[in-house]
């Protein structure tokens, strides 16, 4: 996993501002100056305007709005044991904006006994701001989640309204030694955001970033098990992050955890002798 600088891919000298901008710019100059030198002039003003209204609207923009709920379309629904739901921004180049550790509110008028009520309730992104154009949300449907009833029923072209960033942590690299992380069902997103940025920022792809990552993750069933694929290749992948699954009603030749997380399930997985871990849960 290959980490870009934003300063390689969003600076001047970035290869989409080469490809995009320098170069159609360049021929317009040379062809002018062989077609009709004395135009050299006006074709040299219509590159310099073209090529800066292309970088203009080329740079990376946040669309987040901390007391704005501002509307995105739905493009892309991905259906499995799960729903991920794509929501396109403006702009192709346009990101979120969503520091590392914080999450988005989602907010829509749902059907509940005193009729439409406008239902607040927080997600995490599952992409990050490596991906312009688009943010992905992991949508699980729960028989008495309004938010994620609404959610997991909305039709390609309909729009939700978020507000954000929110939360008062802010993950940089080296924050602490360690991290214990322990998580069940759809609480393993703001996980995987910060999963994924730690492994983004390691050495061999360019960072620094040497944190060690133990995840407990729990379930009811093995179908409930959420972005098993992901965690797998992370952790195959990464040697500095490990996880270990519960489940309450396992399958037959399950070699995980059984029942609720214990204390020994913690101190087996998670090592607390470090004065640099930090604890990160959901379900505790």
């Amino acid at each position: 996993m290959a980490v870009t600088s934003s300063a390689n891919s969003n600076g001047w000298l970035a290869r989409k501002h080469i490809d995009g901008v320098y170069i159609p710019a360049g021929l317009l100059i040379v062809g002018m100056a062989i077609v009709k030198f004395e135009w050299i002039f006006f074709s040299v003003a219509a590159a310099i305007i073209l090529g800066g209204w292309k970088l203009f609207n080329s740079r990376v923009r946040k669309v987040l709005k901390p007391k704005e709920y501002q509307s995105f379309e739905l493009k892309e629904k991905t259906v499995i044991t799960h729903n991920v739901a794509m929501f396109g921004l403006p702009r192709p180049t346009d990101i979120l904006g969503l520091p590392i550790g914080q999450h988005i509110s989602i907010q829509a008028e749902c059907p509940t006994e005193k009729g439409l009520t406008k239902i607040t309730r927080s997600y995490t992104p599952v992409s990050s701001d490596h991906e312009p154009g688009h943010f992905d949300l992991l949508i699980k449907s729960y028989p008495m989640g309004n938010i994620s009833k609404y959610m997991a029923t909305l039709k390609i072209g309909e729009t939700i309204n978020v507000q954000g960033p929110k939360g008062q942590m802010v993950y940089t690299p080296n924050l602490v030694k360690r991290f214990g992380m322990i998580a069940g069902g759809t609480g393993i997103t703001p996980m995987l955001q910060i999963i994924r940025a730690v492994i983004r920022g390691r050495p061999k792809n360019g960072g620094n970033d040497t944190t060690r990552i133990d995840l407990i993750f729990a379930n009811v069933e093995w179908k409930d098990i959420l972005l098993k694929e992901d965690l797998d290749a992370l952790a195959e992948e990464d040697d500095g992050f490990n996880v270990y699954y519960v489940l309450n009603s396992p399958p037959e030749g399950w070699k995980g955890g059984v029942g609720f997380v214990s204390p020994d399930m913690i101190k087996a997985s998670i090592f607390l002798s470090s004065s640099k871990i930090a604890l990160l849960t959901d379900i505790l």
